[in-house]
């Protein structure tokens, strides 16, 4: 069954009050943010990146660069559409955040040490290896 905020059931409710709610999202990019929903509530936002190499964090292959906790409000969202046809599949409607730079820019509560955004990609700072 779905519900609202899938990540936080608050002692067996599913649709708790946006101040009690909590939904996790993992992605790989520096800023943007998708949701099937627009819901408000607490979003804790884990951004990775994949280094087959393991050069970052030595036998890892996936590295946590940054956590973001952030409280959204469902003005905070903007639909996106779907290319999804009706019985044929494919993806379901889509929220993103609006201006997510500006929304997670102080939001940012672990980033890692050698990690920087270069042309809106997480990557190695200078002379780390």
């Amino acid at each position: 069954m779905q519900q609202r905020v899938p990540d936080l059931s608050l002692g067996g409710k599913l649709n708790p009050p946006p101040e009690q709610a909590l939904e996790s999202k993992g992605t790989t990019r520096p800023w943007a943010l998708q949701s099937h929903y627009n819901h408000a509530g607490w979003y804790i936002v884990w951004r990775y990146l994949v280094d087959p190499a393991k050069i970052i964090k030595a036998g890892r292959a996936v590295v946590i660069w940054r956590v973001d906790i952030a409280f959204l409000r469902q003005e905070d969202w903007k639909y996106e559409g779907s290319r999804a046809g009706e019985g044929r599949g494919g993806r379901t409607h889509t929220f993103g955040v609006k201006h997510p730079a500006n929304r997670f820019a102080n939001a940012i509560v672990y980033r890692h040490p050698k990690i920087v955004l270069r042309q809106s990609k997480p990557t190695l700072a200078n002379g780390e290896e």
